[in-house]
């Protein structure tokens, strides 16, 4: 909308037909006179056009000079929907306590789901939070996250961590299980590895050691949260001589577990040029039937091979069979489609249309579901040929990359 538009729906305007023989007169005496009418069009003897709230009562009296007749064929502006507001009093009313009532709503907590439990009952989860308060029909604004988060942990042994995220009406309950102790040698122990390349922001260790931080940009493959435990290093080294060896340090294995977070972007890319080739059948079409016995074909009908410049072809087999068994002989019908080719020139801006279309169904292919997805945007690329157009479409995310790896020790 433009401001000049703007300008006139807020302080409103009202679309008018001026009937009569005159009609040209009653327009020429009101611009004469600095009534601004806008958007003049005529049908057959009927003029409309649009004309601001004090244009039209300085209209009236022209109208009758010039025995026209003005009808109003539409309000149109925020002062009539006021006025149309006021009118309907019962209508605002409803729609205000509506709104009234949802906000209301959506500041309880409607639903409350338990996730990340394995061998923990996930009743035994729900039963201590609704103990906390935390339970549908709950006042969000007076539940203590942090402290529901913490008695879970102390009432429940086998929790090493909980954390409580509320979005909109949906309290979700995520529960980091301990891990069952493993003494040396027997299996269990893994690293949590990326699974994908991107940057961390957020990486929390339950067990293990870090080692990527946020802020790092890591790559496929690399490991995270490592399951091997070293020791601190000395607080003042001994001298290089005197360092000892790698192999005498003790080392102590666990099965990494933990969180990552990070930014991963996918891009997409798409290509589409101002000359557009496209085949269309033209409903002419050749038929050709022969019998496969081996590696022979004896034709029936025609010779098999193409006629056509463009053409689909559609084939189809049929195995003979005498009662269970099955014969080695084939027969094949070929029908050729003829196709014509037709060469459509597209616009520039249809062009990027199809290019964009065509780099967003490539991105969000390699999405997996579900993520946050924080930003989209597309890229115009330059190219050397002026009848291509090529375009890149990257969408950002905030994804769990953590992966878990198995540890093989040697022996």
């Amino acid at each position: 909308m433009s401001i000049i538009n703007l300008w006139y729906y807020m302080n409103g305007y009202i679309i008018i037909s001026i009937r009569g023989s005159r009609s040209e007169r009653l327009i020429n005496l009101a611009i004469n006179q600095g009534i601004i009418l806008r958007d003049i069009r005529r049908f057959d003897n009927i003029a409309y056009m649009k004309v601001d709230i004090e244009g039209f009562k300085k209209l009236r009296p022209l109208a009758r000079r010039t025995r026209c007749r003005v009808k109003i064929e539409k309000k149109a502006g925020i002062p009539f929907f006021i006025y149309r507001l006021t009118v309907r009093r019962g209508f605002v009313a409803g729609a205000v306590l509506f709104i009234f009532l949802l906000y209301l709503l959506s500041s309880f907590v409607w639903f409350v789901e338990i996730v990340g439990t394995e061998d923990i009952e996930p009743r035994q989860v729900s039963e201590i939070s609704r103990e906390l308060g935390l339970k549908p029909g709950a006042f969000k604004n007076t539940l203590n996250l942090e402290k529901i988060s913490n008695e879970i942990v102390l009432r429940i042994s086998d929790i090493s961590w909980a954390g409580i995220e509320i979005t909109g009406t949906r309290a979700k309950v995520e529960i980091v299980e301990k891990v069952k102790g493993e003494g040396p040698g027997e299996k269990g122990y893994s690293h949590i590895i990326a699974s994908k390349e991107g940057l961390i922001t957020d990486i929390m260790v339950i067990s293990g050691m870090a080692e990527a931080a946020a802020g790092d940009t890591v790559t496929a493959g690399q490991v995270l949260i490592s399951g091997i435990l070293r020791p601190d290093p000395p607080e003042f080294e001994a001298e290089e001589e005197m360092a000892p060896d790698e192999g005498s340090v003790r080392k102590d294995y666990v099965r990494a577990r933990g969180t990552v977070k990070a930014r991963v972007w996918y891009e997409g890319l798409g290509v589409s040029t101002l000359q557009v080739k496209k085949y269309e059948p033209t409903g002419n079409y050749y038929t050709s039937s022969y019998i496969k016995i081996g590696d022979k074909e004896i034709f029936t009908e025609g010779d098999g091979q193409n006629p056509f410049d463009y053409a689909r072809l559609n084939q189809s087999k049929r195995t003979l069979r005498w009662r269970n068994f099955k014969l080695p002989v084939e027969v094949v019908h070929l029908q050729y489609n003829e196709l014509s080719l037709l060469q459509k020139e597209l616009t520039p801006e249809e062009a990027l249309e199809k290019a964009a279309l065509q780099a967003e169904e490539e991105a969000r292919r390699q999405l997996s579901s579900p993520v946050e997805i924080l930003e989209e945007y597309k890229e115009i690329l330059d190219t050397e040929d002026e009848q291509l157009i090529e375009v890149r479409y990257v969408i950002e995310t905030i994804e769990e990359i953590g992966k878990e790896k198995p540890m093989v020790l040697d022996n």
